[in-house]
């Protein structure tokens, strides 16, 4: 089943929340990899990736949130999770990528947390 929800950026101040539907694997990665190139050149990037609908999160997606992370690291800025599921926390604890990127129970906390 191909999921046809595109991702979203949506502006909160100066942070950018990213948003996608359905797992976070290499077709949904690529799409918001390119987003995320085209709306935050110029700026150090606060970024926060909401998996509020993201049931799973594999290999590739791992790859780009450690990427995206690192990327705005070397320009000053960072990545934060948040609404991160259970099974999604445990991949990320797991694989090391969620001891790296700080995780919030919801995206006013996670907002929060640039200021």
């Amino acid at each position: 089943m191909t999921n046809t929800s595109l991702p979203r950026i949506e502006k909160h101040g100066a942070v950018h929340v990213l948003r996608s539907s359905g797992p976070l694997r290499s077709e949904t990665a690529v799409p918001l990899d390119e987003l995320t190139s085209r709306t935050m050149t110029g700026n150090t990037p606060a970024v926060i990736v909401d998996l509020t609908d993201t049931p799973l999160i594999d290999g590739s997606g791992l790859e780009w949130l450690s990427e995206l992370s690192e990327r705005c690291c070397h320009r000053g800025g960072c990545v934060r999770l948040c609404n991160v599921n259970e099974l999604c926390a445990d991949i990320l604890r797991i694989t090391g990528v969620g001891a790296r990127i700080e995780s919030f129970t919801d995206l006013t906390r996670a907002l929060g947390s640039f200021a």
